[in-house]
């Protein structure tokens, strides 16, 4: 199976709406097929340097973010909603 980088951010885009937060290397790792967390890690890399992901904090774990998506939280409580 070939994954792609769109595969790996729709991973990354999914786990932040079911959890709130990013998913770990390992955790995208697994949920594409890859063996190893090196080979998770380096791919991620890839994706940063062409902007397809970002971190502020480049190597922290949880610490990514696909340009484009903003993690809002609503209030379902409101009068309205």
């Amino acid at each position: 199976m070939v994954v792609t980088n769109e595969s790996i951010v729709e991973v990354i885009v999914e786990y932040i709406k079911k959890h709130g937060y990013p998913p770990s290397v390992r955790e995208i790792g697994d949920s594409v097929g890859f063996q190893s967390t090196n080979t998770t890690w380096k791919r991620l890399q890839k994706m940063l340097e062409t902007g397809m992901i970002e971190s502020d904090n480049p190597g922290t774990a949880r610490a990514i973010r696909v340009p484009g998506y903003k993690l809002v939280k609503v209030d379902l409580d409101e009068k309205g909603a």
